[in-house]
């Protein structure tokens, strides 16, 4: 199991890479195309439609004993949307939103069921900890990824070599997505539960349905999860158009990118094992909401004098607070499953995560227009409104344990 555990990791963060490798180049890319800046913020809303729409159908399916398949569809889709995504010269903006959703809803597919595996291969002293090395590893990647995209548009070498231009830059990730796709079918043996209604067909929406069978508790901690999901995203995506608007290249972004993934994978190894051995779990996630609109509202409303020293520092209190959040809400999800349910629980986790990422960068794209402050003031907002539904949450757990 070890040994799973070790090539799961592997395979998590070389995807974090391949699937960020493009994000540093989206506001140049939009541009590029003489498209309006909110579109930026509409295509990652459509990719994460796509996740949410393939969450609970590939863990469906997963659970069906079909998760070699689903993995390896995951990246080939993923991949051949990039491809055609890069493809901004031939295809309208139409037909590029279709693309991201392609890619949105084949890549669900990937980390619905590693992340899944993920808990199976761990046993039940070391799940909350492996479920946290998971998150960072796949975090890591991202912000190498990030670095990547900056570096290969930006510097004079990588572009000599690979000829790293939007469309090139966009191949050789599907590239990578399909050798992932390979790797794992090579190398990686899912573990083997008895399949969830074995003998019937699979319909895609098999999976949604099973949300009307979770516990209230558990639907509300999701609502809450989309609730942070659409601040966090906000703050996230928005933060690399502010960068853009004033003034700084994609290199920038993804140096400043890689440091959010070394703070982050130092703090999953040294501060998370202490933080997942806390029993009131909800408190602690909302003590980490109320931080995070407090931080988010003092760095975003100093003025662009101090942007740079704020964002290297005060911003960074944020970063460690989403390290611990992630593991915190997964492990959090994960007992409300067993070894037969893993993945449709997972998936179902994923399409509430990715409604806030629908959510966000659309809503957000609106209140970015009217000023940059209004949106990081919103996202702080949302921090706390997420409160609400984790105190629901913490009284219909109390109930069901009754």
């Amino acid at each position: 199991m070890k040994k799973k555990f070790l090539i799961l990791l592997v395979i998590f963060f070389i995807q974090g890479i391949a699937t960020n490798m493009h994000h540093p180049l989206m506001p140049k890319y939009v541009a590029h195309l003489e498209l309006p800046t909110f579109m930026i913020g509409l295509f990652f809303a459509l990719m994460n439609f796509g996740t949410m729409m393939g969450g609970p159908f590939w863990g469906n399916l997963g659970d069906r004993g079909k998760k070699k398949t689903v993995v390896i569809l995951g990246f080939t889709i993923y991949g051949l949307g990039q491809i055609l995504f890069g493809l901004g010269y031939v295809f309208n903006e139409y037909f590029l939103g279709v693309f991201r959703f392609a890619s949105g809803f084949g890549i669900a597919a990937a980390t619905t069921i590693i992340m899944s595996e993920i808990v199976l291969v761990s046993p039940a002293e070391k799940k909350s900890r492996n479920i946290a090395y998971g998150v960072a590893i796949l975090a890591l990647g991202g912000s190498l990824g990030y670095y990547l995209g900056g570096q290969f548009y930006t510097k004079q070498i990588f572009f000599n070599i690979f000829k790293t231009d939007f469309a090139n830059t966009l191949f050789i990730q599907a590239l990578i997505n399909f050798s992932l796709a390979a790797l794992f079918y090579f190398i990686y043996d899912p573990v083997k539960v008895e399949p969830v209604e074995n003998g019937k067909r699979t319909y895609f929406w098999e999976g949604f349905k099973e949300v009307r069978n979770i516990p209230k508790s558990l639907l509300f901690f999701l609502i809450s999860l989309s609730v942070i999901t659409i601040a966090a995203t906000n703050v996230d995506k928005y933060l690399e158009i502010y960068f853009n608007d004033l003034g700084f290249n994609p290199d920038v972004i993804g140096n400043f990118k890689m440091i959010v993934g070394i703070v982050s994978i130092i703090v999953t190894l040294v501060i998370v094992p202490f933080i997942m051995k806390l029993k009131k779990r909800i408190l602690v996630i909302s003590i980490l909401q109320v931080l995070s609109a407090v931080i988010v509202f003092v760095v975003f409303n100093l003025g662009t004098n101090h942007f740079i020293v704020m964002i290297y520092t005060v911003y960074m209190l944020y970063i460690i607070i989403k390290a611990i959040f992630g593991p915190l809400e997964q492990d959090y999800v994960a007992d409300f499953s067993n070894d037969a349910n893993i993945s449709t629980t997972m998936g179902i986790r994923q399409s509430f995560y990715s409604i806030g990422t629908i959510i966000g960068p659309v809503l957000g794209g609106i209140l970015y227009g009217i000023s940059h402050s209004v949106l990081f003031n919103f996202s702080a907002i949302m921090f706390l409104v997420s409160l609400i539904f984790l105190y629901i949450t913490q009284k219909l757990r109390k109930k069901e344990k009754l």
